[in-house]
Order: structure tokens, then C-alpha cells, then sequence
């Protein structure tokens, strides 16, 4: 726990000293949790389609 606790104050500080390195990972999770929200959407919507 100890050491989780120092890599994440590593990482903060790091993540301090350099912001757009934070916003540009902030915004590929974002954008990757988007196109897989719609990929699943899109196979559900795909399927109730071909069921009905």
C-alpha cells in the first residue's frame, strides 16, 4: 500500500509539471470510452433490428 501510495504522488507531481501531457491522456480515455459506448450501442441496435 505503501508503494502504491509513493508511485501515485510520483505521478501526481509529474502530472503537475507537465498538464498537457494530463489532458491529452484525459482526452484519449475519453475518447475511447466514447467509441466504445457507441460500439455497443450500435450492436445492440444492430440486433434489436435483425430480431424484430
Amino acid at each position: 500500500m505503501e508503494s502504491l501510495l509513493s508511485t501515485t504522488a510520483e505521478l501526481l507531481s509529474q502530472a503537475a509539471a507537465d498538464p498537457d501531457r494530463v489532458l491529452k491522456w484525459v482526452l484519449i480515455y475519453f475518447g475511447i470510452s466514447s467509441l466504445g459506448f457507441i460500439a455497443v450501442w450500435l450492436i445492440g441496435e444492430i440486433r434489436s433490428n435483425s430480431s424484430s
